[in-house]
């Protein structure tokens, strides 16, 4: 019986130590979560949002093949003859009807953190349809908002990289907050499946208690994921050594290999564009193309990402090809079937953090999810609030019968 009271004892003080640390983390940066919830549900849809704005296409036919990617250069180069860097170029067929072509450090934002021109054209014959810089539309701004709090587009580049690596830290606070809440709610042995059941009851402050518990017990796992993978972006070179530890990792997400570089030979023109995707074709054959990155320059070469059956990430998959852009020698192959455990772990966190590894289903329950901060802040917050009007009005209470009798 005294080992007993012992051990509840020692789990009350736990309990209530841990229900301190909820709240404080719910008062000082609870309103954080609620705004990167709401802005990455909207950001689950980003480039459809964005495309909402644009014509109709003349044609709903998904070009796969075929695409007029020479034409579609041709007409960049024509409508921005001083851009001759790398474009990025996303294909239609995932999110987006049009090809969307990207120069990512033009001139006109070159001292902002993140603002590439983002240029729209069409898939049937690669004329322009449209174009902006980062932070012109409101989908932008949203996702800046998400990802670094607007400090990029509001300040230089330093405030952008200090408000993105601030968004990502708040991952880590989001994880311990709901894994707190998770511990909070466990319920004791044989009650397990009534804990999982809303428990009806007429009091409005009981239905807002009941509302917290079961929407932070079914949306924490999301959560955790969620806090996790956002933690990983900015603090990728504090896990690496953790993760290598266990298995090795080599390969970069969105980074070239070093030293691949063309040659140019006097009197030879670079191949096209459509001729080095046909290179990458050969090394990935069964593959539907995703992106792809013009050469840097004479010594640039062209990056192609193509999508293998049952890779996670829909939108920046990682089966990668580089090609000389003189010879069109393929210099090196990324092949997501070949990582490593500690590869294929870092290789998850974009299609788990915006719900793409699981379809259009994830991303439809990802998108959902993004409201349950604020459902929980809003909850939480009234419980507080009418917890604390209830202790100060024992308080005032215990003091006016004190007063009291002192005039007895």
């Amino acid at each position: 019986m005294a080992n007993l009271l012992k051990v509840t004892t020692s789990r009350f003080r736990w309990h209530s130590l841990w229900r301190k640390v909820h709240l404080y983390l719910a008062l000082t940066v609870g309103f954080f979560f609620v705004l990167l919830g709401l802005t990455g549900s909207v950001n689950v849809f980003h480039w459809e949002l964005e495309e909402l704005s644009l014509p109709a296409l003349e044609t709903r036919e998904s070009p796969k093949a075929g695409l007029p990617l020479n034409a579609v250069m041709a007409n960049l180069h024509q409508a921005h003859p001083q851009r001759q860097g790398r474009w990025l170029l996303f294909m239609p067929g995932y999110e987006r009807e049009y090809v969307w072509a990207i120069y990512p450090h033009p001139e006109e934002t070159r001292d902002v953190f993140f603002a590439p021109l983002r240029v729209q054209l069409d898939p049937g014959s690669g004329k322009l349809v449209a174009e902006h810089f980062w932070g012109e539309t409101l989908g932008t701004l949203i996702y800046s908002l998400h990802a670094s709090l607007l400090t990029g587009i509001i300040w230089d580049r330093d405030m952008g990289l200090i408000g993105f690596q601030t968004v990502t830290f708040l991952g880590l606070f989001l994880l311990i907050s709901a894994a707190i809440g998770l511990y909070l709610w466990w319920p004791r042995t044989g009650t397990f499946l009534k804990a999982m059941r809303f428990q009806r009851q007429g009091r409005v402050t009981r239905t807002h208690f009941e509302l917290h518990r079961l929407v932070g017990f079914y949306g924490s796992v999301i959560l955790l994921v969620l806090a996790f993978t956002g933690f990983s972006f900015g603090y990728y070179d504090y896990l690496k050594p953790l993760v290598a530890a266990f298995s090795p990792v080599e390969a970069k997400h969105f980074k070239d290999p070093e030293g691949l570089k063309s040659t140019p030979v006097p009197g030879t023109q670079p191949i096209t564009i459509e001729q080095a995707v046909a290179i990458a074709n050969q090394v990935f054959p069964n593959a539907e193309l995703r992106w792809l990155a013009t050469p840097e320059g004479p010594e640039g070469v062209y990056a192609i990402e193509k999508r293998q059956p049952g890779e996670a990430n829909q939108r920046r998959p990682r089966s990668k090809v580089w090609v000389e852009q003189y010879s069109g020698e393929v210099l090196a192959v990324e092949d997501p079937n070949k990582f490593t455990a500690g590869e294929t772990f870092f290789n998850l966190m974009w299609p788990l953090h915006n719900g793409q590894a699981f379809g259009f289903p994830g991303r439809l329950l990802w998108c959902l999810v993004g409201f349950v901060p604020l459902t929980l802040y809003i909850t939480g917050l009234t419980l507080w609030l009418r917890k604390r009007r209830v202790r100060r009005l024992a308080r005032h209470k215990g003091m006016a019968a004190t007063v009291g009798g002192l005039w007895l």
